[in-house]
């Protein structure tokens, strides 16, 4: 039987109710109405500061002409909910559709509730409410862990059709093993995606950006892409992904030479935050 694997579909709509106690409303400074929705794009967010990405949409259109956003967190489970951590969110628009990250301050675990202050190119704004789940610990491996040496199927053993399903593959990314990239030494960048089987926008161009990203460090770094399923019907979860406990994709990993997680992006991942995680642990 398939092993269900999510693709991230986190869907809160304009001033939708978080749960729980409810959050108070923040007062833009310049009303707008809009059809104005919030993707989160990602999941297993844990205490501490998670990597929360997220995409706007206003109305049919895919992406929202926005250009601001600052973010306030707010603990559902005080009565009335209390506000935490503000600061503003980083846009990366060098990707197939544009989003947004924030590292929010979380002490502990719950629901919690997150307000945008969106401001547009006129001048107005708006605030959206909606909410995250955060854990104790994450479920997947996470940043200083030490990464999970896999002997996955590479080339020239294995047909390049039957570890790809991307229609234009680069075949430098399916011929390291993550056992062998990992004994090298050398930083190491994983990503866990399946082009064929990503339904939406929003995962689909991850190996776009590691394509990209391999072209600029091709000589200093290893570039590894897993597939998320063994065959052709997607009935098996390749041996990666289940060693490495992901039931949702696309994730992409940064190891330092050593062989520990350095970064992880789940979502969403564009060369411009790609290429500065990298950069954190090149000499």
């Amino acid at each position: 039987m398939r092993k269900p694997i999510g693709i991230f579909l986190l869907l809160f709509w304009l001033l939708a109710g978080c749960g729980g106690a409810p959050v108070p409303e923040a007062t833009p400074t310049a009303p707008v109405v809009t059809d104005l929705q919030v993707l989160v794009a990602s999941d297993d967010f844990a205490v501490g500061q998670p990597r929360v990405p997220f995409v706007f949409f206003d109305g049919p259109n895919r992406t929202a002409n926005v250009s601001a956003v600052d973010i306030t967190v707010f603990d559902l489970s005080e009565e009335p909910a209390v506000a935490g951590w503000s600061g503003p969110a980083e846009s990366f628009n060098d990707y197939e559709v544009p989003y947004w990250t924030v590292h929010p301050e979380i002490p502990h675990a719950g629901i919690w509730g997150l307000i945008a202050r969106t401001r547009f190119p006129d001048g107005s704004s708006n605030d959206i409410q909606f909410a995250i789940e955060v854990k104790e610990a994450y479920s997947y491996p996470t940043i200083g862990d030490a990464a999970i040496p896999v002997d996955n199927p590479t080339l020239p053993e294995a047909e390049l059709a039957a570890i790809s399903t991307d229609p234009e593959p680069e075949p430098a990314l399916y011929e390291t093993t993550i056992t062998a990239a990992l004994a090298s030494g050398k930083p190491t960048v994983i990503m866990f995606a399946t082009p064929a089987y990503c339904q939406t926008a929003v995962c689909a161009p991850a190996v776009e950006t590691m394509k990209a990203v391999y072209g600029e460090y091709e000589e200093t770094v290893n570039f590894v892409q897993i597939e998320i399923y063994a065959d052709y019907q997607a009935e098996l979860l390749a041996e990666a992904v289940a060693a490495w406990r992901l039931v949702t994709e696309p994730w992409t990993y940064v190891i330092d030479g050593d062989g520990i997680i350095t970064a992880r992006m789940g979502g969403p991942v564009s060369p411009r935050e790609l290429t500065e995680a990298l950069e954190e642990i090149l000499p």
